[in-house]
């Protein structure tokens, strides 16, 4: 039985950059942190190496991941910013998709048919996470079933700013961890553990939709297979990536001053063979990027359509470069050469497999 307990951190609007020194981060409002312990078992799950989350119901899943890890980083087919044979990456991308159906594909009729406000909160809900995690990836399928668009802040192994912001809100590094500015009345709401976000999105989100209770249930089963299938692919950052340099003033996505770079946006949905190799190299690059999810039934395929006719997901926007881009492979090398560094550009012209 789970008990839940709230303690307050102060954050500026939406979350944002953490300094490179520890501290508190800056204020504006409070935000309430909700964390689930144990009854009478004090404070709350451990964190794996790995920064995924443990409960009792998944630590044995999450062991066996721990120890896998090295071992999936051997076999990734060496530098991530090299040419890739485009047949092994669609095939093994599409039998990870095939594992976790139906999840992530359709959105619910509920929210199909809601309001196309309520597709898009007053403030955007932001997600630390990264594609390999089991328990991050059930949250994205969530959030493609619940038609939201979040900011993702990806937080790869060896992370240099996005795992610094977790541990400055909420107090160490696990994952998944969301922050929702709208939640509590406004004041913000922000939490770990895979499960309670799932079940807090579809109760403020859904529109009387119930929680898929599947998506929970088969994590332990099923929710490995795409990180095996794989070889970790999204889960370590790229060693020669410069940090992002993100606009300190752009709060939830939008035109930012203060002269660093804004989020990309990504259309996307999780169950999308393509769509699962762009998300991989954002992570790894540790690139800050809008999820504009996009499943079966999503009002917002239109919205692509009136961006690019005969577009389908995935499709990135870069509003640095304006670059637009709708293929995963011209996707994932534009990447790695806009973003990945000097070391990413030799790599990458080192010529085809």
């Amino acid at each position: 039985m789970l008990a839940t307990s709230t303690a307050r951190v102060r954050l500026g609007g939406a979350p944002r950059r953490a300094p490179r020194a520890r501290g508190r981060a800056r204020t504006r409002h409070a935000l309430v942190l909700t964390r689930a312990a144990a009854s009478g078992g004090g404070g709350g799950d451990d964190v794996d190496e790995n920064g995924g989350e443990r409960r009792p119901s998944t630590a044995s899943s999450t062991s066996a991941l721990s120890l896998l890890c090295p071992l999936l980083k051997v076999f990734s087919g060496g530098d991530a910013a090299a040419p890739r044979n485009r047949a092994l990456e669609v095939t093994t991308s599409g039998l990870a998709s095939m594992s976790r159906m139906p999840h992530g594909v359709t959105v619910d009729a509920e929210c199909a048919e809601r309001a196309p406000s309520s597709h898009h909160p007053s403030r955007r809900i932001v997600l630390y996470e990264f594609e390999a995690c089991p328990f991050c990836r059930r949250v994205r399928e969530a959030l493609t079933q619940l038609d939201l668009s979040v900011e993702v802040r990806p937080c790869p192994k060896d992370a240099r700013v996005h795992r610094a912001e977790v541990e400055a809100l909420g107090g160490k590094q696990s994952f998944p961890f969301l922050v929702d500015p709208n939640g509590d009345g406004g004041d913000g709401v922000a939490m770990y553990e895979s499960e309670d976000i799932v079940r807090y999105l579809y109760a403020n989100y859904g529109n009387g939709a119930a929680v898929p209770e599947t998506i929970l249930s088969t994590t332990a089963l099923t929710g490995w297979m795409p990180t095996l299938l794989r070889a970790g692919r999204g889960m370590t950052r790229y060693a020669t990536a410069p940090e992002f340099g993100r606009a300190e003033d752009d709060d939830d996505g939008g035109g930012g001053g203060g002269g660093g770079r804004r989020p990309l946006t990504l259309y996307n949905y999780e169950g999308n063979q393509f769509a699962r190799l762009a998300r991989e190299a954002l992570c790894e690059l540790e690139i800050p990027y809008v999820l504009a999810n996009a499943g079966k039934g999503s009002p917002r395929r239109a919205e692509l359509t009136a961006l690019d006719p005969g577009a389908s997901v995935p499709y990135l926007i870069d509003p640095n470069t304006g670059t637009k881009l709708g293929e995963s492979e011209e996707i994932v090398g534009y990447l790695f050469r806009t973003y990945g560094g000097e070391g990413a550009v030799a790599v990458a012209a080192g010529g085809a497999e």
